[in-house]
């Protein structure tokens, strides 16, 4: 990749946050994150530790989510819509703003259900065990989205900044990367065969710290970017109802493409919930795994800090699909390789771990002017619509992806086993047969790399480019006229 011409340094003396305010933003998206990823890193583990059918297990994690299908959607609608604060129930808690409002009125929320989902009884059938998954995973779904979908709209309320916002994206994922990676490892180990906690206890006491980690965003952040200005109709922007909605979500063929891409690659992860299990039972340690995430944690993170910079020299579109692709085809190398040869493994899970990061964060710049765009040609500001369809899908290829492996794992001759931890695990002895082994790696690491290399392949007909949603971003925050920015545009949009 070549540079044309060499980018300017970021001037922050035009942004429009301040330093605690991203500070603050960034301790409540991590609180949020984690929340989300304690669910979704022991929920199939925590279910196969309860002794169900695997098939049964995959049927029921299916089911919610299609009930599921329609809150996502539908609470996105509604908070573009519905003015919080004139609510008499939320009205006071509400505050200032455009999606924080939500963000104060509902956060506490997603810890009081998680814990919930986690005090699955012991010792009952199996049916009211599956009872339980399914009405308390929905209760905690629904909070999930109240949560993340102020929490990823806020992003285009914060500031109309196109730098700014990449750079806060840039720093909230390499935070997330790095925190999740962190209470990845310690949750292993505190699961694990060498410690013996149970998942729930673990679990409850991170909602615990999650919730005062999320507070502070609730009363120490402004947004200054909550009118969208230069419209064709100004008073459009007053005006948002259902049709509005639709003409917001065919407009934006650009999202399409991100969704599209997000939903293979996120329906084959089929792996990363499987994880500690592939651990254990390939290799007969459930935390041998974490040692390649180590080795690779410094140069990762030095990436990670390197993707602005590389998507402002070369392009977001050119780093992602490099990126990607490397990191795919060296994820396909791993399967091959057979997981009997674990330096192997180990060499290539540390050359993947730096282009995939670089990738993953350099696809969530693509969002905001995606949004941008939907905002210029149609004059809404339905930011909360797409990022609830990207909450959607995020959740949707999350179970599918669990669903899938759980059952393609029950079609071998998988022995389930019911156990609290680890260590009550490795004192069951249970012996899983080749077959059964053999399975397991597939879903693993075939089937995720499968799904890496097909998402990059959709990514290369997104056509949206990075100036021009610069300079539709200027034009809706006022910065610019509407005529100014159609003459300045690379083409007709």
């Amino acid at each position: 990749m070549r540079s044309k011409e060499s980018k300017p340094k970021i001037d922050k003396s035009l942004w429009l946050t301040t330093k605690s305010e991203r500070i603050n933003y960034y301790v409540g998206d991590l609180g949020r994150t984690l929340e989300g990823y304690i669910v979704t890193a022991f929920m199939t583990l925590f279910l196969l530790f309860q002794g169900i059918n695997l098939i049964s297990i995959s049927a029921a994690i299916l089911v919610v989510k299609v009930i599921d299908a329609l809150d996502d959607v539908i609470f996105g609608f509604l908070i573009d819509k519905l003015n919080i604060k004139k609510s008499r129930l939320f009205g006071k808690i509400a505050g200032e703003g455009k999606y924080l409002p939500w963000y104060r009125a509902t956060f506490f929320l997603f810890p009081i259900f998680t814990v919930l989902f986690f005090l699955m009884p012991q010792g009952v059938p199996n049916a009211v065990k599956i009872g339980w998954f399914m009405v308390t995973y929905l209760l905690y779904d629904i909070s999930y989205t109240l949560v993340e979908v102020p929490m990823n709209s806020m992003i285009v309320s914060l500031t109309d900044n196109t730098e700014e916002r990449n750079s806060i994206l840039q720093t909230k994922g390499i935070i997330g990367g790095i925190a999740t990676v962190l209470a990845g490892i310690i949750w292993t180990f505190l699961i694990s065969e060498h410690v013996g906690i149970s998942i729930r206890l673990v679990a409850i006491v991170s909602s615990v710290i999650f919730f005062f980690m999320m507070l502070p965003l609730a009363t120490k952040v402004k947004e200054h970017n909550t009118e969208l200005k230069n419209t064709e109709d100004e008073k459009s922007t007053e005006r948002y109802n259902f049709r509005d909605m639709i003409k917001c979500v065919k407009t934006n063929k650009y999202m399409a493409v991100i969704l599209l891409s997000t939903l293979i690659m996120g329906a084959l992860a089929t792996g990363s919930s499987l994880g500690t299990y592939a651990s254990y039972y390939l290799y007969g340690d459930s935390m041998i795994l974490i040692i390649p995430i180590a080795i690779a944690f410094i140069p990762q993170l030095i990436a990670q800090l390197n993707t602005d910079k590389l998507c402002r020299k070369f392009g977001k579109k050119k780093v992602y699909m490099v990126c990607g692709l490397t990191a795919a085809l060296i994820y396909g190398s791993i399967f091959f390789a057979g997981y009997n040869n674990f330096v192997v493994i180990t060499i290539l899970l540390v050359l993947q771990a730096a282009p995939g990061n670089v990738a993953n964060i350099a696809k969530t710049f693509f969002t905001p002017d995606t949004i941008e765009y939907t905002r210029y040609k149609t004059g809404k500001d339905c930011s909360g619509i797409f990022f609830s369809l990207n909450a959607f899908v995020n959740k949707l290829t999350t179970s599918i992806a669990s669903s899938l492996g759980v059952f393609i794992l029950g079609l071998s001759e998988w022995i389930t086993v019911e156990a609290d931890s680890f260590e009550e695990l490795a004192e069951l002895n249970v012996v899983q047969t080749q077959s059964a082994l053999d399975t397991l790696w597939i879903v693993f690491m075939l089937i995720p790399a499968l799904g890496t290399l097909l998402s990059v392949v959709v990514m290369a007909f997104y056509k949206l480019k990075d100036d021009d949603a610069k300079l539709m971003a200027q034009c809706n925050a006022g910065e610019i006229s509407r005529e100014e920015c159609e003459t300045r545009l690379s083409r007709k949009y």
